[in-house]
This record gives structure tokens, C-alpha cells and sequence, in this order.
């Protein structure tokens, strides 16, 4: 039997997992939410799904199996802990919530139930990432030393992701929170020091719409995650990674390819096509068929959001802040 799952949310990436769904083996989306109608039945009629506005009904249906959780950052705790009470298995967007203890929260209601929770962490799944974690783990590099995120962007998205009672922060919260995951996780070391500095230039805005957040690694590297999105027009977009190490070094342009070099290759490998969403999907049903847990957990949420939230620590007091991982 497919594992039956609802979609809470209906916004737009929403709209993305909903594309890349009808390619994972082994599962069937039942139904969609929306307290907007409209926006839940433009989702859900294309692909003759049933829609919703009401979550608890989809919480409710005991023929549900799993849930994805793709609504406003301040409703995530709610409805994570709901559907973790139902005894469905969750696949939640990030960031996870709008602060550590509601995060703690959240863990506790999965634990107490015993069910599968996911991060929606879709870098982990660009091939060009993969490509990039093996190469590491393989010692092409050497031993790691430095890390330079950046991640710049404009256009038009829901008001909501700039006010900060919805939102729980600005751009290191919505992008930041990709970064250090993947940081962390291609780094293969967990971030121990923050110091940051942070603006808003958009005086429509009531978070940080600029950050530059410098880091230290437990296994001694360092590095930066940079952010930007200010303007509503659409902007040249860079999502780059470089990662250097003693003896080599990658760069990552996000989505399009990956260039290696050491003392005895140097090669560039250009994505044609790649889909991280369904293979995110496809790690999330698997886990739940192997009755395992998924390769990104709520503990990597919590460590992100925890990342997160000492950066914005340290942009307060104009002091570097340490990270208990």
C-alpha cells in the first residue's frame, strides 16, 4: 500500500512539492489544506486531489499516514505537535520554528508518539551537493579550512515572510536556515561560534533583510554565510559555496554545477536536470517503509535554527556568541 499523505499549505513551495510528488514511488496524495480556498482547491483540481481548509480533518482521517507542513513559519509548532499526536509522520519545511523551545517542543511530541519527522532541507539532495559530500568524505580535499556561503536574491514573495510575528525572522531565517544546515553537513562538523552583523534597508520590513554571519567549526575551519534580499524586482540570483581544504578545493554554483580542483584533477560537472524535491520525497516515504529514521531529522532543524538564533544574538550585542551543539 502507498503511504497516503496530506499537504498542509497550499503556498508557494507548496506548489513545488506538488509537482515533484506524482514521480515518488509508494505514495499517494490524499488531500490538500488551505485556510485560502482558493488556493487549496487551484492545488489540488489539477491533479483530482481532494482539498481542504480545516488541517485537523486531514489529522482526523485515520486513512492519512503522513503529512507534509508547508504553512507560515509561526504555525509550524502547532501543527507539528497535532499531527505528531495523530501518530502521522511529518515532512516539515524549514525553518522548523520561530525559536528553540517551540523546536524543543516539537521533538518531544515526535518522540512521545514514536513517528517519523523530517526537515525539508532540499539542499542535502542537489546533486551538485551530493557530488560535493562525497568528495569530501573521500578526503579529496584534504582536511577542511574554510567555507564561503552566499546567497543573494530579490523578488516578489508573500508579505507574511517579512513581518516577524509570522515570520520569526528575515533572510538568515528563511535562507540562513539552508545554509547552515548544509554547512554543517558537507563541513561535516558542527558550528560552535557566531559573530554577525545585521540590517534592514526596507523600511516596509520589520526583520533583516542583510546579514554576514562569520564561523567557527568544531573541527577547527572557519567560515561565512552571506545574505541578501531587498529589493521586489528580480534580481540576478547567486547561491554559491566554496570550500577550501589543504590540499584542494570545490565550488558550488547551486543548481547549475560543480567545479573540483586538487593537485591532480581539475574538472567542472554541469547539472542538466536534477529534481531535490523528489528525492527529498522519496527519502521521506522510504524512511517511513523501513520504519527508519530519515537522513535529515528534527535534530538537524534544531541545530540550523539553533545557528539561526545565536546570529541573531551576536548581531544584538556586537559580540560572537557560542553554539552547544
Amino acid at each position: 500500500m502507498p503511504v497516503r499523505l496530506g499537504v498542509l499549505g497550499a503556498g508557494i513551495i507548496a506548489k513545488s512539492f506538488m509537482e515533484a510528488a506524482p514521480d515518488v514511488a509508494d505514495l499517494e496524495v490524499a488531500v490538500i489544506c488551505d485556510v485560502a480556498a482558493d488556493a487549496a482547491r487551484k492545488l489540488a483540481e489539477p491533479q483530482a486531489i481532494e482539498w481542504l481548509r480545516d488541517y485537523r480533518a486531514v489529522l482526523a482521517d485515520e486513512t492519512i499516514d503522513a503529512v507534509y507542513i508547508a504553512l507560515p513559519h509561526h504555525l509550524h509548532e502547532e501543527a507539528t505537535i497535532a499531527a505528531a499526536e495523530a501518530g502521522k509522520h511529518i515532512l516539515l519545511e524549514k525553518p522548523m520554528a520561530n525559536s528553540l523551545d517551540a523546536a524543543d517542543r516539537m521533538l518531544l511530541a515526535q518522540k512521545r508518539a514514536g513517528v517519523k519527522l523530517m526537515l525539508g532541507f532540499t539542499h542535502r539532495f542537489h546533486s551538485e551537493l551530493e557530488s560535493a559530500k562525497q568528495l569530501i568524505e573521500a578526503g579529496e580535499l584534504g582536511r577542511p579550512t574554510l567555507a564561503i556561503d552566499i546567497m543573494t536574491t530579490g523578488g516578489v514573495i508573500p508579505a507574511w515572510f517579512w513581518r516577524k510575528p509570522e515570520a520569526g525572522g528575515g533572510v538568515l531565517h528563511v535562507n540562513g536556515a539552508h545554509s547552515f544546515d548544509r554547512l554543517r553537513w558537507l563541513m561535516g562538523s558542527a558550528i560552535t561560534e557566531v559573530f554577525a552583523y545585521s540590517a534592514t534597508y526596507d523600511s516596509r520590513k520589520t526583520v533583516e533583510d542583510n546579514t554576514v554571519v562569520a564561523l567557527r567549526f568544531a573541527n577547527g575551519a572557519l567560515g561565512t554565510t552571506t545574505h541578501n534580499w531587498v529589493t521586489d524586482a528580480p534580481v540576478p540570483f547567486k547561491c554559491d559555496l566554496d570550500i577550501h581544504g589543504t590540499s584542494g578545493a570545490i565550488r558550488i554554483d547551486t543548481w547549475h554545477s560543480l567545479e573540483f580542483t586538487n593537485a591532480n584533477h581539475s574538472w567542472v560537472r554541469r547539472r542538466l536536470r536534477d529534481d531535490m524535491f523528489q528525492k527529498e520525497i522519496g527519502e521521506f516515504v522510504s524512511a517511513i517503509r523501513e520504519d527508519r529514521a530519515p537522513s535529515v531529522t528534527g535534530e538537524d532543524g534544531r541545530r540550523s535554527l539553533a545557528c539561526v538564533q545565536a546570529a541573531y544574538e551576536s548581531a544584538r550585542t556586537g559580540k560572537p556568541v557560542s553554539i552547544d551543539d
